[in-house]
């Protein structure tokens, strides 16, 4: 039986596609990965344009598309839902070409959306992908009913059959999973050329850089009304634990990658809440990351209510050098309406402990939601105000907020009858040209002295009043901060967010292993007690919070 696994998304980094292809492989060995980039999101030009991967022609990109990929027992799709109209499109020509195979969507759109997806495919997966497929695969290989599969939804002989959910799974389970593909016998679809080709190790350079991204743990405590994670909680409060495979899976997936590329000089970890992970759990980590790895890497993933001295210094020792913290909002009001409960007191005590270590890894970067359109201007102003007293260095990624379907958000904003923007419609990463964004760029770049400050606040205004636009200024300091932030990347030799030839070559000639490991500082906390034996300033620990491994 031949199956194809399709992943449609704006980059290659499908994290999720292949871990499920992986699996998959294990039960059908004529199992191939294909993967659709529709843009990328991390180049230069799609981070200036700020701009969501355009639509394609359904009969001719969408036949050039799905044509190669129909010839399969199983077509089964992953996509989230900024790209489900492209994954439509190319759904309906594998349909049309090869009537006989059957369609299965996966990923997060059908998870989210779950009644728009069924419309287009025989299957969707409504849940975790690997057990459920397995379930799945059996009958259906055997040629016995296999509609009764849990995580599944069937579009079956003209009626929807909507199956509950498997139990999410354990640690052991999860240590029994195969290692992700990566790197071998996986093609891409080539928008220049209109085929497919096999994936070399210049589309994982021009794509991604020399980093490797990844999720460990699954699963986040916070129930904030934006995320997707609401309607997991719907389907499951188990997804409010975090949930893993052990450290010695994790080490053993990037060396893995590492020896298919060795150029992967960072890794990049995309989990929701690494910080929640107990103290214990972080230490194992660490250790097995020092003596088995030895490369930098960062975590994306970082609630303000969890960030500890301790904790920071434990991965510090074993090679972290940037994070990534979740502020959304400097109103405690708009906080409140987000359902997160990370108020402003505990987003200034993290970045204070963040800042003690500032020497030992890049300044770090906090989200920040933008053109809220029930932001009052008070909201906006005590926003601005929590940006300019932040401790320093930072930088920020500044998001317009896009509302994600059957999302907690999506049904607040129904309910109070106002509009705001599908995450389908417009990238979240392009800015409403107001004079209050002008004004959030301007201060993560450079803190104005307080007189000023206070002047320029008097002009900021809603993303809902009526204002002047002012888009080429914002353009410029939008620039202004980008150069910042690839400056600090080159001074520390990462280029988990710069993808390309160059830095593939500054690898190759071996200035990024020297400099990472010769000129980065290293931090020790041997020489931290030290330093608080002479009087210097030491990290203020942090009070102890609750355990979340589930």
């Amino acid at each position: 039986m031949k199956i194809h696994v399709v992943s449609i998304e704006d980059s290659l980094i499908s994290a999720g596609v292949r871990k499920v292809s992986a699996f998959i492989r294990t039960l059908n060995p004529d199992t191939t990965p294909y993967y659709i980039p529709l843009t990328n999101f991390r180049s230069f030009k799609e981070i200036v344009l700020a701009r969501n991967p355009q639509p394609i022609d359904p009969q001719t990109q969408a036949r050039l598309m799905g044509e190669p990929i129909a010839d399969a027992d199983i077509v089964a799709f992953s996509s989230m839902t900024h790209v489900a109209d492209q994954t439509k499109a190319v759904i309906a020509q594998v349909r049309r070409i090869n009537p006989r195979a059957y369609v299965i969507w996966g990923g997060i759109h059908p998870i989210v959306v779950p009644e728009d997806a069924i419309q287009h495919a025989d299957a969707i997966c409504t849940g975790e992908g690997e057990f459920a497929f397995a379930e799945f695969f059996e009958p259906f290989r055997n040629g016995r009913d296999f509609t009764a599969a849990r995580n599944f939804w069937f579009n079956h002989n003209g009626r929807i059959i909507r199956n509950g959910f498997l139990p999410l799974m354990n640690r052991a389970e999860m240590d029994s999973l195969p290692l992700p593909t990566y790197g071998r016998d996986e093609w891409v679809f080539r928008k220049n050329r209109g085929n497919y080709t096999p994936l070399t190790r210049w589309d994982y350079v021009d794509y991604i850089g020399p980093a490797y991204n990844t999720v460990w743990t699954i699963g986040c405590p916070f129930k904030c009304t934006f995320c997707g994670n609401t309607k997991f909680l719907e389907n499951d409060r188990d997804y409010a634990k975090l949930r893993h495979s052990g450290p010695q899976w994790i080490v053993d997936e990037v060396n893995a990658a590492r020896r298919v590329h060795p150029h992967i000089a960072n890794v990049v970890f995309h989990d929701d809440s690494f910080l929640a992970l107990p103290l214990p759990v972080l230490q194992e980590f660490a250790a097995l990351w020092r003596s088995q790895v030895g490369i930098p890497f960062c975590i994306l993933g970082v609630i303000p209510n969890y960030v500890r001295a301790d904790k920071l210094e434990v991965l510090l020792e074993a090679g972290l050098n940037r994070i990534r913290m979740g502020i959304q909002s400097g109103s405690r009001r708009i906080l409140q309406f987000y359902k997160r409960p990370a108020p402003p007191e505990k987003i200034v005590a993290a970045a204070e402990a963040l800042g003690d270590y500032a020497g030992y890894m890049m300044p770090p970067t906090f989200d920040m939601i933008l053109d809220n359109p029930v932001e009052t201007r008070e909201d906006v102003v005590e926003t601005l105000e929590l940006l300019y007293r932040l401790r320093r260095p930072y930088t920020f990624n500044l998001f317009s907020l896009r509302v994600t379907p059957n999302t907690e958000l999506a049904k607040q904003f129904e309910e109070l009858h106002v509009a705001a923007e599908d995450i389908g419609t417009k990238n979240y990463t392009s800015l409403a040209p107001t004079f209050a964004n002008c004004l959030f760029v301007l201060t993560v770049c450079w803190r104005p002295p307080r007189r000023l400050f206070e002047r320029l606040l008097r002009y900021v205004k809603p993303v809902t009043a009526k204002q002047r636009k002012y888009p080429v200024l914002l353009t410029l300091l939008r620039l202004w901060l980008l150069s910042k932030r690839a400056f600090d990347h080159f001074r520390w030799m990462d280029f988990s967010l710069i993808p390309g030839r160059i830095t593939w070559a500054l690898w190759r000639i071996g200035l990024v292993g020297f400099w990472q490991r010769r000129l980065n500082p290293k931090f020790s906390r041997a020489a931290r007690v030290g330093q608080v034996h002479q009087n210097v300033r030491a990290p203020r620990p942090s009070a102890p919070l609750p355990v979340l491994s589930g």
